[in-house]
């Protein structure tokens, strides 16, 4: 892989109006001055780290080789919780070792995974704001050229993420909703590939409620229905027509989904 570019992204739940996403542009800007700061996302929901990782999933991969992904997501700051840097096939990702990396880390094929250690001189752990006295540096002196030997120590293992899975009997595959994204829509954990080329003949919700097969939003206007389509990320997506099916309808992550797949 190539060695770590000046292009850095930011992916947190601190928002836009406390001065947090900021202060860690102005820490890192000191240290990498050369570096071009990309903001995947400051409106992660608080403390939400499945959210955290499924957006660090979604963009990672549009990057160019060789580009540092920083990600805070945290609700274990101040603790015992480790500080990782994940060296992938094609990117470096830094932050907190509770799963919001893995997601992301695991797609693009871990290479090597690093503890980082206490620096006092360069970066050291703080009991509220690690995004700005821990990761900031050390993603700015990774891009500033500093070998990962520096920063750490090769960890045994790393927190994970688990993924729920979708089951299958004849005909029918059982999945689950796992996050919504701000619209409100919900997102599954069924993928197209789960379909080993088969056609969709129906969709349920738990409720018995039917959604309509469509291939974008826009064929639901008007109707008032649930729509069920192919997201970006290859993900059965479930929406209204500019509405929030999670308000609609109160669903909540983990609520099941089916499939009925047509005969062959």
């Amino acid at each position: 892989m190539k060695p770590p570019s000046l292009i850095l992204t930011l992916t947190t739940d601190y928002g836009t109006a406390d001065g947090y996403a900021g202060a860690v542009k102005g820490r890192i800007l000191t240290i990498a001055r050369g570096v071009t700061l990309v903001d995947l996302s400051h409106d992660i929901a608080p403390q939400n780290v499945l959210q955290g990782a499924w957006c660090l999933r979604r963009a990672a991969p549009r990057f160019p080789e060789g580009t540092i992904h920083m990600a805070v997501v945290d609700p274990g700051v101040g603790s015992w919780r480790s500080g990782l840097v994940i060296e992938t096939e094609h990117y470096y990702f830094v932050g907190p070792d509770n799963g919001l990396l893995s997601l992301a880390a695991h797609d693009d094929g871990i290479r090597r995974t690093v503890e980082i250690q206490e620096n006092p001189r360069h970066w050291q752990k703080s009991a509220t704001f690690d995004g700005l006295t821990l990761y900031a540096p050390v993603a700015a002196h990774l891009a500033s050229g500093m070998p990962l030997e520096t920063i750490g120590t090769d960890a045994e293992d790393m927190v994970s993420l688990p993924e729920p899975q979708p089951t299958y009997t004849v005909g029918v595959i059982e999945g689950s909703v796992l996050f919504f994204d701000r619209f409100g829509n919900a997102i599954t954990n069924i993928s197209r590939d789960d379909l080993e080329n088969r056609p969709i003949d129906r969709v349920f919700l738990q409720t018995g409620v039917e959604a309509k097969l469509c291939e974008h939003y826009a064929q639901l206007a008007g109707t008032g229905r649930l729509g069920a389509l192919w997201n970006s990320d290859g993900r059965l997506e479930l929406a209204l027509y500019e509405q929030s099916l999670r308000e609609r309808l109160g669903l909540e992550a983990g609520d099941p989904v089916r499939v009925i797949l047509r005969r062959r």
